[in-house]
């Protein structure tokens, strides 16, 4: 297993870039002009204006067991990946939901970069390894996690608890399609970071960074397909409203919904 200690997540990778990006402030005014330059752009597509979610702190942590990869053969799991809408009503198991985690989003290995020595370096891959990525995780029934909202920390292989209020509610307000909001027993959200994207590079990454997202999609659906579990990725939700129930700063985009369970026995 991979995982660190707690407190050993996604802040600490994000703040040992500063070596190699550097802290001064002409940098970060460059930093801000290309976030506020793909914000601007983000929301015209969309149709909002700036929104100013409410962050939110973390009120505690549930550590993840340690678990074995689902044993599946690469081509089945190709073959029988597709998107599902037919779920169980019923908890998704904990162990289903910390392999899920694990070898989509989780951590792959530790290389020496960006001043660090053990940088971590993500199962699901991002362009120069940025902790650009963020995950989340909505729920609505899964054993041994309260309903809620909570960040997955792939370091440390943990779920940070953001909000124990029960997100479908929200999460029907949120989706296109509001039965998507009742029938998962989870959805995981993704983000984008932008500013830590810009750091590193020039303005047209803000296209790579959903590339980045779409790595992580069929890594959800591959997984997902090994473990039994019924997955649909989905596009088409409130951004403002989907980083509201987030409480993520506007520099952190939302880029894609993936609705999840164990699938339904026919």
């Amino acid at each position: 297993m991979l995982a660190r200690e707690p407190g050993s997540g996604r802040d600490e990778a994000i703040r040992g870039l500063s070596v190699g990006v550097g802290e001064t402030t002409r940098n970060g005014d460059r930093v801000a002009r290309r976030t506020e330059r793909a914000l601007a752009v983000h929301r015209l597509l969309n149709s909002q204006s700036p929104n100013r979610p409410v962050p939110l702190s973390d009120k505690g942590r549930i550590a993840l067991p340690d678990i074995q990869p689902p044993r599946a053969d690469l081509v089945a799991a190709l073959a029988m990946r597709r998107s599902g809408y037919a779920y169980e009503d019923r908890d998704l198991e904990f162990r289903a939901l910390s392999a899920w985690l694990r070898f989509a989003v989780g951590v792959q290995r530790f290389v020496p970069a960006y001043g660090r020595p053990e940088h971590p370096l993500g199962m699901a891959p991002t362009a120069g390894g940025l902790p650009s990525l963020g995950v989340y995780v909505l729920v609505r029934r899964a054993e041994e996690v309260p309903s809620g909202l909570y960040r997955y920390e792939a370091v440390s292989h943990e779920l940070v608890e953001l909000s124990t209020v029960d997100p479908t509610g929200a999460l029907e307000l949120v989706y296109a399609q509001p039965e998507f909001a009742t029938r998962p027993a989870v959805s995981l959200a993704l983000t984008a970071r932008l500013d830590v994207a810009f750091g590193q590079y020039p303005l047209r990454h803000y296209r790579t960074l959903h590339v980045d997202s779409g790595v992580a999609v069929q890594n959800l659906y591959l997984v997902g397909t090994a473990l039994g579990l019924s997955c649909c990725a989905v596009a088409e939700f409130d951004d403002a409203g989907l980083a509201a129930l987030l409480g993520t700063p506007d520099t952190e985009i939302p880029t894609m919904l993936f609705a999840a369970g164990h699938a339904e026995q026919r």
